[in-house]
């Protein structure tokens, strides 16, 4: 689940599915059946991440707060 609003995400910065697909080395046609719902593998989370410029465990864990620092967990001022 969390893959899928990556990917989407990821599609919303670089605007098409091509482009994307592209970066991440597959198929526009891979990503979109990723992003409805079908598939997903460790080896596309990789290469999400990658493309996201982050690492695996940003793009599968847990979602964190907006207005936490990501490092210490602090709030904003």
């Amino acid at each position: 689940m969390r893959l899928r609003a990556a990917v989407r995400n990821l599609r919303a910065l670089y605007g098409t599915w091509a482009c994307l697909a592209e970066v991440m080395g597959v198929s526009a046609g891979s990503l979109q059946q990723l992003a409805s719902g079908n598939g997903g593998s460790h080896a596309m989370a990789l290469r999400a991440a990658k493309a996201a410029g982050t690492t695996l465990d940003r793009i599968l864990g847990r979602p964190a707060a907006a207005d936490r620092c990501p490092h210490c967990g602090r709030g904003a001022p």
